[in-house]
């Protein structure tokens, strides 16, 4: 019985049966009559039966036979043509049933001649699945490609001001972008293929197809044998253009490092074209060549410094080299050199220290005044102070700052001597236990984790060591040296100081040379 009602056929004619509970409509019945081919029906019989709904039979036609039918398909197609399904109208009347094949037929007919599921369409017909629409073929859902992608193993984000707190620092702009040999600077991920679908109807579905893309190399940069990945060629500075990644070895400012550049921070030589302005640092891992001025400003190398005009310091500039340091001139500054110190002209009020000599002998005017000078071995210039009588310091030979060094080192030393001493001594009592076949596994752990602090701690004692014995050396050498020659004149208000012993300038001097002799100094003739 379907939506409360049921038609039956017997001799003296056909009937409706409609159940209280009937929601059909005489449209309904109507058209399941016509289904089973009764035409002749008593529209007002059927339209009272509903009415009354009284569940007896009502007849609504003459005798009629009810013609057989076969079953019957309804049939659509996805707008994706991925999908088809199919609606059973059940058989009636003896009526042949379905079977897969004439299914398959059906659909064949009607087009759909890929991915049948024979597996549903035998559901369907078992059950059978009436009045509801069951999927009865797939086709292939298209597997779209995806395009080739470039990761950047560098963060491309320091080529913008640094935020600090609420407030963006002007003076770091991210310019320098290091990167050291064979460091990986990008990685390609190759295009994936698509693999085209099919519809049901048999029809190819296209899949989006990758689009390739190659590495951005540039010069100094060595792309990998399986082309995946981009390295650095050798230590330098990643710059982009056009696109392209590309290493230079030296970072080259055409113009002054100010606002426009900001502060620098490269593992190589810098050379800048121009000036490096008040408040602005420039380090480097290497050499750094300035063409005009240092004024205020903070420059550190690990190689030397070259200074083609001159430090203009206003008491705030702070140089420091590991190498030797050149300039035109030096005034009101601080500098420091691992090596030597030279300018051509003059070092004016200025703080400075110098593991080797401080020379201002580059012209007939090359003076030092006012400030401190220190110098591991010689000061030479072509005059000395100031007719003013500007006070104006000179140590050579053992300097203080080494002497510190040196006992800071040898206190590390010692340190690291006592630290491996003990670790030693618990590393020979958990070996003594292993042999004895007492060692548990805690212990083993521990005598794994102590043995790895050992090597970690010889490591830093030998380095120690070493640097220590170059600092011995830097003083022995000091002490067998250390003179201050000047050419030209030495005025009074110069302190010169060797060796801890003080000399106290109070008359002009030509043609001098102070150097250390039986604990005390002697003035000799500068030659």
């Amino acid at each position: 019985m379907s939506q409360g009602f049921d038609i039956n056929f017997a001799e003296d004619g056909v009937f409706l049966v409609v159940t209280p509970d009937c929601s059909a409509s005489t449209v309904n019945v109507i058209s399941a009559l016509k289904e089973k081919g009764v035409t002749d029906y008593d529209g007002g019989a059927i339209k009272s039966a509903l009415e009354n709904k009284l569940g007896a039979p009502v007849r609504v036609a003459s005798h009629h036979k009810e013609e057989a039918k076969d079953a019957d398909f309804r049939m659509k197609i996805s707008e994706d043509g991925l999908t088809c399904e199919m609606w059973l109208i059940p058989p009636s009347s003896g009526g042949a049933k379905p079977t897969l094949q004439s299914i398959k037929g059906f659909m064949n007919s009607r087009g759909v001649v890929y991915g049948h599921d024979e597996k549903a369409i035998e559901e369907m017909i078992s059950v059978p699945l009436e009045k509801q629409w069951v999927v009865t073929a797939r086709g292939d859902t298209p597997q779209n490609g995806r395009d080739a992608r470039i990761d950047y193993k560098i963060d491309l984000n320091v080529l913008k001001p640094r935020a600090v707190g609420d407030k963006v620092d002007m003076k770091e702009l991210g310019t320098v972008i290091n990167v050291i040999q064979g460091q990986e600077i990008a990685e390609k991920f190759p295009l994936v293929q698509g693999k085209d679908g099919m519809s049901v109807t048999g029809k190819k579905i296209s899949a989006y197809t990758g689009k390739d893309k190659n590495l951005p190399s540039g010069k100094g940069t060595v792309i990998s044998e399986d082309k995946l990945h981009l390295c650095a060629e050798y230590d330098g500075n990643v710059i982009i253009k056009g696109g392209s990644l590309s290493v230079n070895l030296t970072f080259d400012v055409k113009g002054d490092v100010d606002y426009s550049v900001g502060n620098i921070d490269f593992i190589g030589p810098v050379m800048v074209h121009g000036s490096v302005r008040e408040g602005f640092e420039v380090s480097s891992g290497s050499d750094i060549i300035i063409d005009g001025v240092v004024e205020g400003a903070a420059v550190k190398s690990e190689g030397s410094i070259t200074i083609k005009i001159g430090v203009r310091g206003t008491g705030k500039a702070n140089l420091i080299a590991k190498g030797d340091v050149n300039a035109g001139y030096i005034d009101q500054a601080r500098v420091r050199s691992s090596g030597n110190i030279a300018v051509a002209e003059a070092i004016l009020h200025s703080d400075i220290g110098a593991r080797g000599e401080v020379s201002a002998m580059g012209s007939k005017k090359g003076q030092i005044v006012g400030g401190t000078i220190k110098a591991g071995s010689d000061v030479l210039c072509e005059v000395l102070g100031s007719e003013m009588g500007t006070k104006t310091d000179v140590i050579v030979g053992e300097l203080p700052e080494l002497a510190e060094e040196r006992k800071r080192n040898q206190e590390n030393v010692k340190q690291f001597e006592e630290q491996l001493g003990k670790i030693d001594a618990n590393i020979s009592f958990l070996k003594n236990l292993q042999q004895l076949g007492q060692l548990t596994e805690d212990k083993q752990e521990t005598l794994a984790r102590i043995t790895k602090a050992k090597f970690q701690i010889k490591a830093q004692h030998d380095a120690t060591k070493r640097h220590l014995d170059e600092l011995e050396r830097d003083l022995d050498k000091n002490k067998l040296e250390g003179r201050v020659c000047v050419k030209n004149a030495c005025h009074p208000g110069v302190s010169v100081m060797i060796r801890g012993v003080r000399y106290i300038v109070r008359e002009t001097l030509r043609f001098v040379k102070f150097i250390y002799e039986d604990g005390e100094i002697k003035l000799r003739s500068f030659d």
